[in-house]
């Protein structure tokens, strides 16, 4: 059982599934379903190693609004503790609509408090007895990302190993922000587009060589190509398990909470790029980034029975 702290941002996602494209301006389209879940990478993420039977604890920032309290449910409903969850009545909680059209999908968000979690937030006595911290949403936490390398600093001299998962780079791609941080990841997790807009290559495989050279462990998603691991002269690559999605929200945080119980459990690269591709699979059998998540005994069935996706 691993002992995770992850610092994050906390908001609700409301599912629009069965869309049949984008709506132009000034249009309409009839949908299949829409859903109010529990949405963020980080809580995501948080529920997910939670659900493997990881011992977890999630530092946040929450409104003391509607959209707030259903949030702190849904984490309990989930046995992640909410004691280190700030919910401040100033700030209003974020919601982000994710629109899913086919296997892909288009979001849109409102950060509410997701940007005002601040590094003087951070009581370091939440990492006691932690060994492992992991920051999701670097981008969206506006206010604290210039602080997050300082933090993981901190979290090594405390003996604790690092993570890192950016999301979509927004108004940087890379900087001196993004920089301090990745000098301080012990494992860097993007997705394919991340790992190269952030790198500047126009290659996974570039992507790879570059990140590789500036973070111990790198490990990049790549949808229904699986993932694509190194670590020092070791370089894995798991195909994806052949899994008909429902919806994809969350699926990225779902894999990273996969991989991160079995790599800090001492299993190999490969077995873990396949706990994490099965997590980030059977997370989409439902709309939500939560609702479907699986359970460590799901996941390894999934792992020695399941067929897998060929590659392209």
């Amino acid at each position: 059982m691993a002992r995770v702290a992850l610092i994050g941002e906390l908001n609700l996602d409301l599912i629009v599934t069965g869309a049949p494209g984008l709506p132009e301006l000034g249009t309409e389209k009839i949908v299949g379903g829409m859903a109010l879940t529990l949405g963020s990478s980080s809580a995501i993420m948080a529920c997910q190693l939670a659900r493997l039977g990881d011992d977890v604890r999630f530092i946040s920032k929450a409104g003391a609004d509607d959209f707030g309290r259903r949030a702190l449910d849904f984490l309990r409903a989930r046995e992640v503790p909410t004691e280190f969850v700030t919910v401040d009545a100033s700030l209003s909680t974020g919601l982000t609509i994710s629109i899913a059209v086919g296997n892909d999908r288009a979001q849109l968000t409102h950060l509410g408090c997701i940007e005002e979690m601040r590094a003087g937030d951070l009581d370091f006595n939440a990492l006691r007895d932690r060994q492992h911290l992991h920051v999701s949403a670097f981008y969206a936490q506006r206010n604290l990302r210039a602080d997050v390398g300082r933090i993981f600093a901190r979290a090594h001299e405390r003996g604790l190993t690092t993570s890192l998962d950016t999301g979509w780079p927004q108004e940087e791609a890379g900087g001196r922000d993004f920089t301090a941080a990745l000098a301080q990841t012990d494992i860097f997790l993007p997705n394919e587009v991340e790992a190269m807009r952030l790198s500047g290559q126009d290659s996974v495989e570039k992507a790879l060589d570059w990140l590789a050279e500036r973070a111990p462990t790198v490990v990049i998603k790549l949808g229904t190509e699986g993932a694509v691991a190194r670590r020092g002269e070791e370089t894995v690559r798991r195909p994806a398990f052949e899994i008909e999605p429902v919806d994809t929200t969350g699926a990225g945080d779902s894999f990273n909470g996969g991989f991160l119980h079995a790599y800090l459990a001492g299993a190999s690269l490969a077995d873990s790029l396949d706990l994490g591709n099965a997590c980030g699979a059977l997370s989409t059998r439902a709309p939500g980034g939560t609702t479907s998540q699986a359970t460590l005994a799901e996941a390894e069935e999934l792992v020695g029975s399941a067929p897998r996706r060929r590659p392209a």
